[in-house]
């Protein structure tokens, strides 16, 4: 071995130690609300304010797999602006909209007073499983390991009430604070433990799932469905 070269392999070998020992760095996305457009907070060309007041969302899940999305939004400015024009009302809602855990697909969108409608379907934002179907946007794929690199963002409510429900003669399980069966699961505001944090961060464990009513076994039936989704605790 020539005298340089020594030197080089002691360097290399020292630089790999190093990196072995390590901490993990997380390299996950950003926090994520669960409602992009109830974070509504925009300067339109025209220098007009959109800022969202207080929201809602509602997310109903269908036996076929789909899910449908509907936002409440009481406008705290510029609800004249966007209800003067359709364009800009798309525009600028088609890019709040995007900024939640969604995929929107056929985005509708209208003003009635001060209060912004926004309804959208997502057909990737659950999973089937033996008749059972597992909504899973709310608990975000993990980050790769060893190095923790990738992975989506922590979420957080965004709307000040969220509400996920079955489609008619469905009910749908899981975990929130106003319970875990029945119609609906419900997360909001006043329930959370936030302190004086803005963002309020939605801490969910199990995917909600919805079965369908009077199903034989429900409960074993969501929790085949949240294991075969890679979600089974």
């Amino acid at each position: 071995m020539r005298p340089r070269t020594l030197p080089l392999l002691v360097a290399l070998l020292l630089s790999v130690t190093v990196l072995a020992a390590a901490p993990p760095v997380d390299a996950r996305a950003p926090p994520t609300p669960v409602c992009g457009v109830c974070e509504l907070d925009r300067t339109t060309p025209d220098g007009d304010s959109v800022v969202a007041g207080e929201s809602s969302l509602t997310v109903t899940l269908h036996g076929n797999g789909s899910s449908t999305w509907e936002a409440r939004v009481d406008l705290a400015a510029g609800g004249d602006a966007l209800a003067a024009n359709g364009s800009l009302r798309r525009a600028v809602v088609t890019d709040a909209v995007r900024d939640g855990i969604a995929d929107p697909k056929d985005v509708d969108v209208r003003v009635d007073g001060d209060v912004l409608a926004v309804d959208y379907r997502d057909p990737n934002a659950t999973e089937r499983y033996l008749g059972a179907v597992v909504f899973t946007p709310l608990t975000p794929a993990s980050p790769r390991v060893p190095f923790v690199i990738g992975g989506e963002g922590t979420r957080y409510l965004g709307a000040d009430r969220l509400t996920v429900r079955g489609e008619p003669g469905w009910e749908v399980r899981g975990d929130a604070p106003g319970g875990g069966t029945g119609d609906e699961l419900v997360w909001s505001r006043e329930d959370a433990e936030r302190g004086d944090a803005e963002r309020v961060p939605l801490d969910v464990d199990r995917d909600p799932v919805a079965v369908e009513a009077g199903a034989m076994l429900p409960g074993v039936r969501a929790w085949i469905a949240r294991l075969l989704t890679g979600n089974g605790f």
